[in-house]
């Protein structure tokens, strides 16, 4: 059993001071980016083509979304978004792209 204190260490964690974490997860009012929901909610991409792809909502704000898909393919440039769940839904760009997960903006 010496071996585990080699690999793992032998340094005493401290405790999570609660005044960093409401610092961290408090959303400032000057921000220039708006406060995301983070949800974990199914979405429905709709391709121009009719092809239909389903995803997870990660997080979203009133003008965009971050989705995750369970297969690595690329998106095209514009998308149809149904995501009731979270009360989004019509056309939006794909203004991100990586690996799974995309970033979309909402069309007014």
């Amino acid at each position: 059993m010496s071996l585990l204190p080699r690999l793992f260490g032998s340094r005493k964690t401290a405790p999570v001071e609660p005044a960093r974490v409401d610092q961290v997860a408090a959303a400032t009012p000057d921000s220039a980016r708006p406060v995301r929901v983070q949800v974990y909610r199914e979405a429905y991409v709709t391709y121009e083509s009719g092809y239909r792809r389903k995803g997870v909502v990660m997080d979203f704000t009133d003008t965009g979304l971050r989705i995750r898909f369970p297969t690595n393919e690329r998106l095209p440039a514009t998308v149809t978004v149904n995501a009731r769940s979270v009360g989004l839904e019509g056309d939006a760009e794909v203004v991100w792209q990586k690996n799974t997960e995309a970033g979309l903006r909402l069309r007014s």
